[in-house]
């Protein structure tokens, strides 16, 4: 397993759309930062957890494509059957690459949260003192990043296209469950994308659920479909 794990590293830090994307989160949770730090008018409302919300969702979706990219370019690129020469087996494959790209969202969850703090600061606003507010709307974006990069590789790794997977997502993420919300009367805490990003537990809880039968069932087509 640790060969699989240096291979996947070395795969996916080649790849300068790792680079650019995680950038592109980190900016984003920056510029909301600022955004609100710069504010007078907040009220009862603290600038760090109100610079979360549409923006760290954006975000999760560009960590996201880091692991829609870990199969779509694999498949894109035809060099799965490199991949697979090499690694062999099927869960040894989504395993890794599994918990390279978790590892990845990991870190973005981080550095969009830090660039939220820094953002905030550098407009002249104050970090919360209720440590409990802040700690879990950092927990969430970490979460979130978390899972969403690896629905992005069991995406990937389903659908085979990395445009596709991604579009699939984002319309998963901003359309239906708005539309699930506001039609059919559906709780966002209970939405495994919008419930994990307001920190409910129902919404995680479906999320990771998801997260983990996605991955499943990538594994089983890998070593049916692409054998």
């Amino acid at each position: 397993m640790k060969h699989a794990l240096a291979y996947e590293w070395v795969r996916v830090r080649s790849l300068r759309s790792t680079w650019l994307l995680l950038a592109a989160a980190g900016v984003l949770q920056f510029a909301s930062g600022l955004y609100w730090g710069l504010k007078r008018d907040l009220g009862d409302l603290d600038a760090f957890t109100s610079a979360f919300g549409l923006v760290d969702r954006l975000g999760a979706l560009l960590v996201a494509a880091i692991g829609v990219a870990a199969f779509g370019l694999d498949h894109q690129h035809g060099t799965l059957a490199t991949t697979r020469l090499v690694l062999r087996s099927p869960v040894r494959i989504v395993t890794a690459r599994a918990l390279v790209t978790a590892a990845l969202g990991l870190g973005g969850g981080v550095l969009m949260v830090a660039a939220t703090a820094a953002g905030v600061l550098t407009g002249g606003g104050a970090l919360p003192a209720d440590a409990g507010a802040a700690g879990r709307a950092a927990g969430a974006v970490l979460l979130l990043t978390v899972l969403s990069v690896l629905a992005g590789v069991a995406l990937g790794g389903l659908l085979r296209h990395t445009g596709l997977a991604v579009g699939l997502f984002a319309v998963w993420a901003f359309v239906a469950e708005t539309a699930l919300a506001a039609l059919a009367d559906v709780p966002l805490t209970t939405l495994p994308f919008s419930g994990t990003a307001l920190a409910a537990w129902s919404g995680t809880s479906v999320y990771l659920a998801l997260v983990a039968l996605a991955l499943g069932a990538t594994t089983f087509t890998l070593a049916r479909r692409d054998a």
